[in-house]
């Protein structure tokens, strides 16, 4: 696999990083949550927010896998193609499940709504990009039957 330009490995090198913090999150996530709720005096919210991080765990790693296969798509030259779509579509409702869920978490500990809002207006982004890959797609298709 050979990568094209250095925009594209420094993508890669993000998502895996994130990758690392989330495998770290998935191994340590009661030790980082009790140690945060200590630090803010929400002791008492303890396995509630346990339990609100390891049902978000599963979309952050789908959601890595699908930013990995998607910039290897890119690497090979793969851009406007139906499979991409559908992966930014499962992306944008994974960002929409966190996003919802983050606003379930707010009704304990308020912060959670901006974490909340951002996911869901990151699910939104994707849609659009989704969207407009899917015109660019008809488009393509229209030009190459075009001689």
């Amino acid at each position: 696999m050979k990568i094209k330009n250095s925009a594209l490995k420094v993508s890669i090198l993000f998502t895996c990083m994130f990758a690392l913090a989330l495998a770290a999150l998935t191994f340590a996530g009661p030790w980082i949550v009790s140690l945060l709720c200590d630090c803010f005096s929400k002791q008492q919210f303890l396995h509630f927010f346990i339990g609100i991080v390891y049902c978000a765990v599963p979309a952050g790693w789908g959601a890595i896998i699908i930013l990995l296969k998607l910039l290897f798509n890119i690497n090979k030259g793969i851009v406007f193609s139906v499979k991409n779509t559908r992966m930014l579509t499962v992306l944008s409702w994974l960002c929409l499940y966190v996003g919802f869920l983050s606003g379930f978490a707010s009704y304990r500990y308020y912060p959670f709504i901006i974490v909340g809002i951002s996911a869901l207006f990151i699910g939104l982004i994707v849609r659009v990009v989704r969207n407009i890959i899917s015109e660019a797609i008809i488009i393509k298709e229209e030009n190459e039957l075009t001689v």
